[in-house]
């Protein structure tokens, strides 16, 4: 996957927005994609950030009851959202096992889980070296992105 230059800050300021839990900041981002493909891109990028976490967090796949206790962390973490455990569950599942979110979620429920669970994500990773910023590790995450091979 290349990551988009033109969506890249965006997605960056989303996760900047959810990490400091500043609901204004994400509703101004969130509404300041040129248009629809740079939205969808944006999207992507961030799908493709959640799953690389996760699977780096848990070296692979992680299991059903790995995923519920991981969404639930979430859930309580991220209470401001009012994403709920089963919603990240669901939303994690989907992400992990190659699921459209279409059938799952509206595209304002997607597009919160997307953001709010890869932000978190990306905040509390065990990943992050000591001494180093999640936007340091989101540097790695993208670089190693970019260079998988396309599926």
């Amino acid at each position: 996957m290349i990551v988009d230059d033109r969506v890249e800050p965006l997605v960056r300021e989303i996760f900047g927005a959810v990490v400091k839990r500043d609901e204004d900041k994400l509703d101004a981002v969130l509404n300041s994609f040129p248009d629809d493909d740079s939205r969808l891109k944006g999207l992507h990028l961030a799908l493709a950030v959640c799953g690389f976490v996760v699977h780096d967090a848990y070296d692979g796949k992680p299991t059903p009851d790995e995923i519920r206790l991981l969404a639930d962390e979430i859930s309580s973490m991220e209470q401001w959202s009012a994403l709920s455990g089963a919603q990240v569950t669901e939303f994690l599942d989907a992400v992990l096992h190659g699921k459209s979110l279409t059938p799952l979620f509206d595209p304002v429920s997607a597009t919160m889980l997307t953001y709010v669970v890869t932000g978190s994500l990306l905040a509390s990773s065990t990943k992050i070296r000591k001494g180093e910023w999640w936007f340091n590790y989101l540097d790695r995450v993208e670089a190693a992105i970019e260079a998988a091979p396309e599926r």
